[in-house]
């Protein structure tokens, strides 16, 4: 896969509680999670989208900010608040000084590593499968190759490492893995009982996940996380525009740079997240015997990698320009 795909893929991130105070120039802002190439906060005022200023991080024990050259790649209001915003920033920085702040943050326990949960698309899970944690009961309403979130009747402790086991419905797997919780809040506070959600990391048999991930797509019970795809397709468009003007050279084949480089970021995330590409391509299995495809799509119709490919991005790209895409020899 293009060299360039694999730039446009995120960074192992860090999720920060409680959030971190800073500015984004005179704007107060409020970090929720950080990683060697940006961060994401919350703001009170809408910012622009390739708005640059400077990131100042304000840290305990150090008598001034760390400061970070920062862009907005992606701005939206805060679902969880009508009165905030949530933005992305791509940041520039020695590595160092960020493995820094983030060493700092981990030492005094206010943050906790998220790549394992949101390195790969997550997949909602309704109902919610039954299952148990320290051996208590539990529901598992989100999952991934890398992770599951899990609701309780009590809190968890950030840390915590234990046993997770639920059975896959449709089939004859039990899911036995060892889950960190990697945060934890609380979901609502009501009678008879208060609800608690978790995020729990899991290291070991991805190829477990995976296949309850497929079980539970075929019969239904699990789709697509929207929500995360929308985030992590405005992050690969931001990076794709950031990219172009390095492929100019592309022009010549018919392909505009900008979506020659969003197509190779999408077959890179399929490539690397066997988990979606199931997904996606049994998307594209159905979406092949549709006769309106066959109309709307004639240069990718029989291509089943393209399809899904097309797929993901929502159908927003010409097929053809995916067609050529695919065909197009790489350097």
């Amino acid at each position: 896969m293009h060299e360039a795909a694999r730039s446009l893929r995120t960074a192992e991130r860090y999720l920060i509680a409680p959030p971190l105070t800073a500015t984004f120039g005179a704007a107060p802002v409020s970090v929720c999670d950080i990683s060697e190439k940006g961060a994401r906060f919350r703001h009170t005022r809408k910012l622009e989208t390739g708005s640059k200023s400077v990131l100042n991080l304000i840290m305990d024990d150090r008598p001034v900010p760390v400061a970070l050259e920062a862009i907005i790649i992606w701005s939206q209001p805060d679902t969880s608040d009508s009165k905030l915003f949530l933005s992305g920033a791509r940041t520039y920085a020695p590595p160092e000084v960020v493995k820094s702040v983030i060493r700092q943050l981990s030492d005094s326990r206010r943050s906790n590593r998220i790549e394992e949960l949101r390195a790969t698309d997550r997949f909602l899970v309704s109902p919610a499968v039954e299952g148990t944690y320290r051996g208590e009961s539990i529901l598992v309403d989100d999952i991934s190759a890398r992770g599951v979130r899990i609701e309780t009747l009590t809190p968890m402790t950030p840390g915590t490492l234990d046993a997770l086991s639920f059975h896959v419905p449709g089939s004859e797997v039990t899911i036995n893995v060892a889950g960190k919780v990697a945060w934890s809040s609380v979901k609502s506070v009501s009678n008879p009982a208060a609800r608690y959600r978790a995020g729990l990391a899991i290291e070991e048999k991805p190829e477990q996940l995976r296949l309850a991930i497929g079980v539970l797509s075929e019969i239904s019970r699990a789709s697509l996380d929207t929500k995360s795809l929308q985030l992590k397709l405005k992050i690969l468009r931001a990076r794709a525009r950031q990219l172009a003007p390095e492929f100019r050279n592309l022009v010549e084949s018919g392909i505009p740079p900008e979506q020659y480089l969003l197509i190779q970021g999408v077959r890179e995330e399929l490539r690397l997240n066997p988990e979606e590409a199931f997904y996606w391509y049994r998307r594209a299995r159905l979406t092949i015997t549709d006769p309106a495809t066959e109309t709307m799509a004639q240069a990718i119709a029989k291509h089943p990698d393209a399809l899904a490919v097309w797929e993901y991005l929502d159908r927003s790209v010409d097929p053809s320009i995916v067609g050529r895409a695919f065909d197009l020899r790489e350097g």
